[in-house]
């Protein structure tokens, strides 16, 4: 997993929500079943990951029980394919794990099924979670009630790559930019470089989040809290085509056939093969490192620049860390969030692995180790968590996506795509898209 939300991401959790759904009524008449943690003498935790997360996590709770030898744990992982399956079947069983790496578009399905256990009444006393901002422990939160510890700051953010900028000698873009000076730089990429670049990926439907920021600075959400509608309206995702129409036009991005070829696959991202400098595609750098030699630097979505706009960004929390409400051993899996929340020995087992580290404590214990790009994902991240801290008026961080949000992102693609190569305009095709993403959701 990246530090942020990708299109993979979402397809990945999205996936899980609609297995999730599937079998809600077995996670409802088994909410109730006894936790693993009832039947033996040892904790019993699981998580996804990388072969790096799994070692990292091993050693930091090696480190654990070595200062807790009353509390010895079973660890079980594996890669993120079947994750969930399998914890629905233990949830069917009544063997569910005391303690979990949970997904934060799956929470909210969970925690209202009564698989997960509450935490707020262990908050301030064995749950330490100083230096969590409230924006960001939002990600872990159903109605009101904390169901799950956030690991890091997830956030959408664009990657560039800072060494091609400098050969046209073009100043890196100030943090506090608008949609309009992407416009410009982009535009000044493509006549700097002769007509041989363009400055960012087609962002009309290649990136859900993107557009996610920009219906929020209009005050809206891409989903209704029930998942079952539309968030934003029609006028706002006019506008949003109407801007990447008028990229293509000034060739501040590339044309319909580039943007086609790289839709679902990122080796033929747009910074990867050197045609653009700019791309919402966060999977070009992330814990897995970069697929790009370039030297690369990051900057928050673009700010809307009309009267009235809003603060779009919002913190997705990484993964959470989880108790089941039928564990017996909730108090001691509180420890253990506890311990990677605040333990200077975890907090520098886990690194990058989890996320940007989620306090200002943590992220200075971590950054001497870290290489500069590093440095310079984590400072972008940490200048996005504090100004969504502080800002006013902005939405609450959004509902977890439904199951149909990889459809609808994908309609959101073609529908962009037929608009980009000519075959329909944009007035023709908000009609058809708001119609079948009615359907899609409804369904």
């Amino acid at each position: 997993m990246g530090h942020q939300i990708s299109r993979r991401t979402l397809f990945r959790t999205a996936s899980g929500l609609a297995v999730a759904g599937a079998l809600g009524p077995a996670l409802t008449a088994c909410a109730g079943g006894t936790g693993a943690g009832t039947t033996s003498s040892r904790l019993t935790m699981t998580w996804w990951g990388s072969d790096e997360r799994h070692a990292a996590y091993k050693k930091a709770l090696a480190y654990f029980q070595q200062k807790n030898p009353k509390i010895r744990i079973q660890e079980t992982y594996s890669g993120y394919d079947g994750y969930f399956n399998k914890f629905n079947t233990q949830i069917a069983g009544g063997s569910t794990p005391d303690l979990l790496q949970m997904d934060t578009a799956l929470v909210a399905q969970y925690a209202r099924k009564g698989v997960l256990a509450p935490l707020d009444d262990y908050v301030g006393k064995s749950l330490d979670l100083t230096g969590f901002s409230k924006t960001l422990l939002a990600a872990g939160t159903v109605d009101g009630k904390l169901y799950g510890v956030p690991s890091g700051i997830g956030t959408n953010q664009l990657t560039v790559n800072r060494s091609g900028l400098e050969k046209l000698g073009l100043k890196f873009p100030d943090a506090e930019w608008s949609w309009s000076d992407l416009k410009k730089i982009a535009v000044d990429v493509n006549k700097k470089s002769g007509g041989k670049l363009f400055g960012v990926d087609d962002g009309g439907g290649g990136t859900l989040n993107a557009f996610e920021i920009f219906a929020r600075e209009h005050g809206q959400n891409l989903f209704s809290d029930d998942g079952k509608k539309l968030g934003f309206t029609s006028d706002t995702l006019q506008a949003w085509w109407e801007y990447w129409a008028e990229m293509r036009r000034i060739n501040a991005s590339p044309a319909a056939a580039v943007t086609s070829a790289a839709h679902n696959d990122l080796t033929k991202n747009g910074v990867v093969i050197g045609k653009t400098l700019f791309t919402f595609d966060i999977g070009v750098y992330g814990a897995g490192g970069s697929i790009t030699s370039a030297t690369l630097d990051f900057l928050p979505t673009p700010q809307g620049d009309w009267s009235g706009a809003r603060e779009g960004n919002f913190l997705n929390g990484g993964v959470l860390l989880s108790a089941t409400k039928s564990s017996k051993r909730v108090a001691d899996s509180v420890k253990i969030m506890s311990f990677f929340a605040q333990d200077a020995t975890a907090i520098k087992d886990m690194q990058l692995l989890r996320g940007i580290p989620p306090t200002d404590k943590a992220r200075g214990l971590i950054s001497a180790g870290l290489d500069d790009t590093d440095k310079r994902d984590m400072a972008n991240a940490d200048y996005i968590s504090k100004r969504v801290a502080k800002a006013t008026g902005a939405l609450p961080a959004p509902p977890p996506p439904p199951a149909a949000a990889t459809q609808i992102w994908d309609l959101l693609f073609q529908s962009n795509l037929a608009i980009a190569f000519g075959k329909t305009t944009i007035k023709a095709q908000l009609g058809k898209f708001f119609d079948q993403a009615a359907g899609i959701l409804s369904a």
